[in-house]
């Protein structure tokens, strides 16, 4: 099936491992021009290559997307590369542990830059450009646990801000043309990744956790976040907009 990508520039944050990742291969599959990032520049250096020998056209730029400046500048550079913006997917995260009484007021506000306020400057910057073309797509990867209690505190709350900033922006984005979604993962597994290392140091903890929280008896991979990320982003999900869509293999409990 052709999901009419082909060419279109797409953003990716977080996009050295993971998620982000398998996110940016399904557009590279799609014949999408990609412009990654990430903090890490030899890990995202070699995702670049990876892409290219496949190849896709992609910008690469180590960016830490908690800064405004550096975020900005990477916008910057993907418009100067490519000329416009398609698509950005919202991917970078990571979870702040703590209890009420043990995580400062800079942690919270730690969780909230990395999983929440980054997105609202990316998807600011990004806005600007889909509306001089009067098209787009943000995609914002929230988790099942800002659908519903779970996760540590900070990034629950956090992530349950993602999804409700998604709803409110794809309503006033809609009239111009651009849409908003969230997807909102289960627990994902993949290598160097926390489950990886949970599940390592404490294999009984493995095996019950698998057990009471995944009725399809395993954790989620990466690719099976990515390719709904690439269909929302397309225009075959052109009536979509304001959604949350959870991927969780029944993990999560929400009714809606």
């Amino acid at each position: 099936m052709d999901l009419g990508l082909r060419g279109k520039v797409v953003l990716v944050s977080g996009a050295s491992r993971g998620l982000g990742r398998a996110i940016a291969e399904a557009f590279a599959e799609e014949g999408a021009r990609l412009s990654i990032c990430a903090r890490g520049a030899e890990a995202l250096s070699q995702v670049a290559g990876e892409l290219r020998v496949r190849g896709c056209e992609v910008l690469f730029q180590p960016t830490d997307v908690t800064s405004l400046a550096q975020a900005s500048d990477w916008v910057s550079a993907t418009v100067e590369r490519f000329g416009t913006i398609d698509v950005l997917v919202n991917n970078a995260g990571g979870a702040k542990p703590g209890a009420l009484a043990e995580l400062s007021q800079a942690g919270w506000h730690e969780a909230f830059e990395v999983n929440f306020f980054s997105a609202v400057a990316l998807a600011r910057f990004c806005a600007a450009e889909m509306e001089k073309h009067r098209s787009g797509a943000i995609v914002n990867i929230s988790s099942i646990y800002g659908r519903e209690a779970g996760g540590t505190l900070s990034y629950n709350a956090s992530k349950a801000a993602l999804i409700s900033f998604t709803k409110m922006l794809a309503r006033e984005l809609a009239p111009k043309g651009i849409r908003v979604n969230s997807i909102a993962p289960g627990s994902i597994l993949y290598p160097g990744g926390s489950w990886e290392r949970r599940f390592k140091a404490n294999p009984e903890f493995e095996r019950d956790f698998i057990a009471h929280e995944f009725p399809a008896g395993r954790l989620g991979h990466p690719q099976e976040v990515a390719y709904p990320a690439v269909f929302l982003a397309s225009e075959l999900a052109s009536w979509i907009t304001g959604a949350c869509l959870p991927v969780d293999g029944a993990q999560g409990r929400s009714l809606i």
